[in-house]
């Protein structure tokens, strides 16, 4: 996947307004099988999986012991014992390896990334390209859910789902026809279509405040401070890796929150650069990531802050070389799409 095909900014506002095609095959796939998946599941990841019905997805952090991230990943259950993870391009063997040491019982881990395509689209005029591709309608499928189909004797998943914000699906297809399909969606998408590259994937996320691995989850800050504690499931009957240092964390207060935040002057805030405080100059966190919103036009990012920062409309500086801007911390996402309304 390149960085941009046209250029970052027309990429992002084609997905935006029309259709963006992103071709994902890099991410990972990793299977868990057996009559102990489940429970293996449970153990493993945070979140909780127990009511999930095959064609249904859910998205997890996995956990260190000291509540900071392994990865973030989504959860397919493919079969009555049978369960598909997706998992970050740069973390599949850390991901698998990690799975693999903490496996007990009746379960086998597959690793299927290198014979795995995925083609993500995303957009206004999405979904009904891929209505094109399988010649039905597809309203029925909710967000995070997905079928089986077949094209030109194809096996195809479509899940519908996505990073940007946007309505659309991320379709996963044996590596062989993974050309084949992109080729396919660009026909059927016509003029409405662009491929987007990975610097407009990074914007589109951003803008809707999705966080990425390496940046907002990593193994520095504990995921308590992330702001996804909607999917820690800490009551579910199965003790999770890293629940202890949750609950630890949580009863002792915690000590810094990722915030996101909107520039009031003109700029652009960039990773790593250093977050002020206002009056008296002391550093007090870098941003994780940051760029200037295409759709609004004001530099955005979020960071990790110590907690008295971290208030709605708390004013907090940003080092852009030699200036210091005044950002604004706000709650929710940067703009409003489809599926951030």
């Amino acid at each position: 996947m390149p960085i941009q095909y046209e250029g970052i900014i027309a990429e992002h506002m084609a997905c935006r307004n029309q259709i963006g095609l992103f071709d994902v095959s890099h991410m990972g796939e990793l299977f868990l099988e057996g009559k102990d998946a489940l429970n293996n599941l449970q153990r493993i990841l945070p979140n909780d999986f127990a009511d999930m019905t095959i064609g249904q997805v859910r998205y997890s952090p996995m956990l260190y012991d000291n509540g900071t991230c392994v990865d973030d990943l989504s959860v397919y259950r493919v079969g009555d014992e049978k369960y598909m993870l997706c998992v970050n391009a740069a973390n599949i063997e850390k991901d698998h390896q990690w799975i693999q040491e903490h496996l007990s019982g009746d379960v086998v881990l597959t690793n299927t990334s290198e014979q795995t395509g995925q083609i993500a689209i995303q957009g206004p005029g999405a979904v009904s390209v891929v209505e094109k591709l399988v010649g039905r309608d597809l309203s029925h499928i909710k967000y995070w859910w997905f079928e089986n189909d077949q094209v030109e004797e194809k096996p195809l998943m479509l899940a519908r789902m996505g990073y940007t914000g946007e309505d659309g699906f991320e379709i996963f297809i044996d590596g062989a026809d993974t050309l084949w399909l992109w080729e396919k969606l660009m026909e059927l998408g016509g003029d409405q279509i662009s491929p987007v590259g990975l610097g407009a994937r990074d914007t589109l996320r951003l803008e809707v405040a999705f966080p990425l691995y390496g940046h907002e989850l990593d193994d520095q800050h504990q995921v308590a401070c992330a702001g996804l504690g909607f999917f820690i499931k800490p009551g579910k009957p199965i003790d999770f890796i890293g629940k202890e240092a949750l609950l630890s964390a949580r009863e002792q207060g915690l000590t810094e929150k990722l915030v996101r935040f909107v520039l009031e002057e003109k700029g652009i805030p960039r990773a790593e650069y250093p977050l002020e405080d206002l009056e008296t100059g002391e550093t007090i966190g870098h941003i994780a990531s940051g760029s200037l919103s295409p759709v609004t036009g004001q530099g955005v990012g979020m960071a990790y802050v110590p907690t008295k920062y971290s208030e709605e409309g708390m004013s907090i500086g940003v080092r852009v070389r030699k200036r210091v801007l005044k950002a604004k911390v706000i709650k929710g996402a940067f703009i409003k799409t489809a599926r951030k309304a």
